[in-house]
């Protein structure tokens, strides 16, 4: 999650230039000639908006470093923050490599970027504007993982005001099979998703997701207060291999400040990072050997279970917005024998292509804590110590389609 220091720091929001008339986009080439469209989703009308133009100026010097034909690639940005109406923005390079941003589509009043409807009506834009061979989408803004907004009945009932959500804070939160939904604008397979936000790189979320992109990329727990280092990480976006090079650079960024014994900040992150991504077309062969190594009788202690597996929520379990997310690898580590595990493994290791993080990750909750344990997608555990799913939260859990296909069930909750 962002970090802050103090809750009245004032910002100087990034305005782009333009006004409501705007003149037409130059003509695109032949959509079979142009071979990325990148569109980063920047939906900043909350708490975030103070982090706009930073990411911006970042993501511009990544455009303007790119070793790519910037007429055969696009880079978009969709703004939707506290300062103006949602724009669409495309950048532009010249042959002297500055960089600037021509206005695409310019809404004329503020509406809901986290619903489905305008997620969709954004991407059918940049559709019609800069279509493409591959499609790449970055997701900007909070996460809270596969979770339901507002948060469901449970043992601990959520204080009121408490605000969870999926990803995407604006009048309302975009739920994960909504964002799916929504994708499928695009018309086939994203070249890679990217997950912006904290929490998002659970088993639940990437299983719902698989229809619609090749690979997600996400980290398991708090990004880091500055977010994605924008500068070094767009240029990956247009490789054969956007998803490896952006987790390898994304890595290397916060590695280099990596320092257990330094002060933290936004400006100067030394608390770490975890990143990874995922290969989609794994997902449905995972489900299926989970579900085939949880058919035998297994016999465990669940909160036994909870206290010898990294748990990447370091939020106090008394707290209302405390969830859970368990890392999958050490569940299953957990619950099967040997044999059967490395059955599991060979399984799992397509499915989480990618992980890097640093020995420790910051939790604006606990400051450092120790990543030993950590091997990428986290699962879902029941919100009690009970076998049996009774809460709230449990029985949302039950609706996810992982649940369902990797017979989750057979556990008991």
């Amino acid at each position: 999650m962002r970090l802050y220091h103090t809750i009245f720091l004032l910002l100087a929001l990034f305005v782009f230039g333009g006004c409501h008339h705007h003149d037409e986009p130059d003509p695109n080439p032949d959509p079979k000639t142009v071979s990325h469209t990148v569109l980063v989703y920047m939906v900043a009308d909350n708490t975030m908006s103070a982090f706009v133009k930073r990411d911006i100026d970042e993501i511009k010097t990544g455009f303007a470093n790119a070793g790519i034909d910037v007429s055969k690639n696009n880079l978009l940005i969709y703004l939707d923050d506290y300062s103006a109406n949602p724009t669409i923005y495309r950048l532009k390079r010249d042959s002297k490599g500055t960089v600037t941003d021509e206005i695409i589509y310019e809404y004329y009043s503020d509406h809901d970027s986290a619903s489905p409807e305008v997620i969709k009506d954004v991407i059918n834009k940049v559709k019609s504007d800069c279509p493409a061979q591959k499609y790449g989408f970055v997701y900007w803004s909070h996460g809270e993982g596969w979770v339901p907004y507002p948060l469901p009945t449970r043992s601990v009932k959520p204080m009121a005001g408490t605000e969870l959500k999926w990803i995407g804070i604006d009048v309302t939160r975009t739920s994960i099979p909504d964002l799916t939904s929504a994708l499928t604008a695009f018309g086939s397979k994203l070249d890679f998703l990217m997950l912006d936000a904290c929490f998002m790189l659970t088993v639940e979320t990437v299983y719902e997701l698989r229809n619609q992109t090749e690979t997600v990329i996400s980290s398991p727990t708090e990004i880091p207060g500055p977010g994605a280092p924008y500068d070094v990480i767009v240029p990956k976006m247009f490789d054969s291999n956007a998803a490896a090079g952006i987790v390898k650079c994304y890595y290397d960024y916060y590695a280099a400040t990596y320092d257990e014994s330094a002060y933290n900040t936004n400006t100067l992150w030394t608390g770490g990072v975890s990143i990874g991504y995922v290969k989609t077309s794994a997902l449905e062969n995972l489900a299926k050997v989970t579900k085939k190594a949880l058919a035998k009788h297994i016999d465990f202690n669940l909160p036994d279970l909870k206290s010898k597996v990294l748990n990447y929520d370091k939020r106090n379990k008394s707290s209302s917005s405390y969830i859970g997310y368990y890392d999958l690898y050490g569940v299953m580590e957990y619950l099967l024998p040997t044999s059967e595990f490395t059955t599991w493994k060979a399984a799992y290791s397509p499915a989480m292509a990618s992980f890097l993080t640093t020995p420790k990750n910051y939790s604006s909750f606990a400051n450092l804590f120790s990543m030993t344990g950590a091997n990428g997608l986290s699962i879902y555990l029941p919100i009690t110590d009970s076998k049996i799913g009774t809460s709230g939260m449990d029985e949302e859990n039950h609706n996810t389609a992982w649940y369902k296909d990797a017979g989750i069930s057979q556990l008991g909750w």
